[in-house]
Parts: structure tokens; sequence; C-alpha cells
């Protein structure tokens, strides 16, 4: 019997343990974030600066953007928040079973820019690219989508060059090309789409041979661009945790002032941002490529989900219109309201 009772009194004591433990690490549980390297990940660099304080240890990585899918699928995944291309995440995340979007975090850092002599574009005169060949940077992904969908939404024809080239003088012509295309001297382009930083520093490289000539987000509808990147959490971690969530969310809020702060240097921002890479990769944004200007046109700004919803589910109808595998309608589950 004694036997007996002291099993039944270590096990007791083994399971209170656990459960003490457990409960005393709810608090203390590392929570990993991440995001793609370039611009979206300006949007964090503030709290990977320590700007904010939370009740438990939170770990940044900022990755290759071509990989970001892969942190938040699979029977796992490993990023509790995360930011990614709100098209991507309408076609993995969409029906808000795993991850919950908590807001918009980027709103466009895409210009147009031209050669010498050329006019600007406006929404006025964006049919003077008929005919004209414009050469987009990714054009498989946001940049040539969206400025597909600016051109489909102003009923203007649009034409994606094949291998062979040929061109049409009815159509607005679009050719897929690399930084390294984007030069002056390129005789097959008469514009370019560009995102920033890269846009800035091909202005300042080429002393303005190359100059920008409008901006996308102008030519979406206005001032305030279009949702390009939002930040979802895991479900799980929104309905357990849901003080930190709001902590959270407030400091990427606070996060859009900071960069721009006068107090704030460059340097503190390119290597808070560069500190989270991972191992091996090479930084996109650097003290050489980045400055108040390049950030303010990467348009960082926090807009909550109930603020945005409309916005984001007219923004991705726009984009199936124009390639229906570039996103998919997300159910009201998808938003965190």
């Amino acid at each position: 019997m004694k036997k007996i009772f002291l099993a039944v009194l270590c096990a007791v004591i083994t399971f209170l343990s656990a459960f003490g433990a457990a409960s005393c690490g709810t608090n203390k549980d590392g929570i990993f974030v991440c995001a793609p390297d370039g611009a979206t990940a300006l949007a964090l660099a503030g709290l990977i600066n320590g700007e904010a304080e939370f009740d438990r240890e939170v770990n940044y990585e900022i990755v290759n953007s071509e990989n970001i899918h892969t942190y938040v699928t699979g029977k796992n995944p490993k990023s509790d928040i995360c930011i990614l291309p709100l098209n991507r995440a309408s076609i993995i995340l969409g029906d808000g079973s795993t991850y919950k979007m908590l807001g918009a975090v980027t709103h466009g850092n895409l210009f147009i820019m031209k050669k010498e002599g050329l006019p600007d574009i406006t929404v006025e005169n964006l049919g003077s690219l008929i005919g004209k060949t414009v050469g987009v940077m990714q054009m498989n992904n946001v940049p040539g989508l969206i400025f597909r969908l600016i051109l489909n939404d102003n009923g203007i024809a649009f034409n994606v060059l094949g291998n062979d080239g040929a061109t049409d003088s009815e159509k607005v012509n679009l050719k897929a090309v690399t930084a390294a295309e984007v030069i002056p001297s390129d005789k097959t382009c008469d514009y370019f789409v560009v995102p920033e930083p890269a846009a800035s520093a091909k202005q300042k490289v080429t002393a303005g041979k190359l100059s920008v000539a409008g901006s996308l987000q102008t030519l979406y509808g206005g001032e305030n661009g279009y949702p390009q990147a939002v930040l979802v959490a895991k479900s799980e971690l929104i309905s357990s945790s849901p003080s930190f969530v709001e902590k959270f969310t407030a400091a990427v809020s606070d996060n859009a002032e900071w960069l721009l702060d006068g107090e704030t240097s460059v340097e503190t921002i390119v290597n808070a941002v560069n500190g989270k890479l991972t191992a091996g990769m090479s930084p996109s944004l650097t003290v050489q490529n980045v400055t108040k200007d390049v950030i303010r046109n990467c348009a960082i700004r926090f807009v909550k989900a109930a603020d945005c919803k409309a916005e984001v589910n007219s923004f991705i109808s726009k984009l199936v219109a124009v390639e229906p595998a570039a996103a998919k309608a997300v159910s009201d589950a998808f938003f965190h309201i």
C-alpha cells in the first residue's frame, strides 16, 4: 500500500511540476516573426532595433522573398507572425484557418522610370504608352501584376512580349527585364517599372539619364496606394494571446513614424534589418541605396484589417481580373477584426 501511495504521489508531483512549468512558460515562449528581404522588411526595423518591449521573447528573421511562403505553410508552420505579399497570402492563407490578417503594412513602392526627353506618366496621359515598350522588373510578381492591373483598370490593352519580342503598335508592350537591364543605353524599352530602393539608385548612378516619371501608387488611384504586403498571425496566437498581438500591432504602427524620425539614422535602420538576415544572404538594403526619401517612397504604414477589408477585397478582385492565378478571393475569417 505504501508503495502504491508513493507511486501515486510521485505521479501527482510530476504532473503538477509539468503543469506549473507550462503555466510559468506561457509568457516566456519565444515568438518567431519573419519578413521578406527588401523594402517590406522596413516594417519591422524599429521592433528589431528594440524600440518596443513585449512580455515574451520575440525572434526575428529576414528571409529570401522567394521562400517566404514556406514559413507559413506545412503541418507545423515555423512563423508565428509573418509579413508577405497580399496576393500570395490570399492564395495560401485566405480561408483564415491557420493565419489571419492583422493589417496591411506596405502600400506600394513601384515607380515608372523614363529615359531623357520622354514625358512623365500620369493617369491623364497613360494612353501615350500605347505602341511603346515598358521594361518591367519582376514581371510575374507584384510589380508586373500591379502595372497590368493599372492598365486594365484604365481600359488600356497590353501585350506581354514573348520570346520573339514582337511588339504591337496598338497596345502597351511589356518586357520582362532584370535590374542589370534597366539602363539608359537599352534600345528596346522606352520606360521601366522599378521598385524602391532600386529606382532611386538607378536615377543616382545614371546621373538622371534614367529618372522617375510616375508613381504606380498614384496611377492606381490616389495617395494611399494599395495594400501590397500584409501582416498575418497564427489564429491560435491571436486567440491565446490577444494582449500580446495588440501590443505587437501597435509597435508595427509606431514603427512607421520611427523610420522617418530625424533622430533615427539610416545606418540604424539598415543595420537592424541586415542583422536578422538568414545566414548567407546578401542584403538588398544598404546605406548606399537607402535614404529617408527612399523609405518614404516605400509607403510603410500599418492599417488594421478592419479598416482596409473592403480595399483588400477590391484589390484582390482586380488582380484576379488581370491574372486569375495571381490571387484568390479570401473569406471573412481571413480578417482579424
